[in-house]
């Protein structure tokens, strides 16, 4: 199960290089090296900055009182 869930990955990986036009091993590597660290990154900058938010909130409120 698991083997043929990876061939399907890497089917469906080689046929978005042969749509785009670039090479398997090209659109691994943006996928895996480029966007993925960089969607970690940007969700990582949005879940501190929610957080900041709701600080200035509750110390505004001071909802421990």
């Amino acid at each position: 199960m698991i083997n043929d869930f990876f061939n399907w990955c890497v089917l469906v990986l080689e046929i978005m290089a042969e749509y785009i036009g670039i090479s398997y091993e090209l659109i691994n590597i943006l996928i895996f090296v480029i966007f993925q660290p960089l969607l970690i990154l940007i969700f990582f900058y949005l879940w501190r900055r929610d957080r900041h938010k709701y600080r200035e909130i509750s110390d505004f409120y001071d909802f421990k009182k």
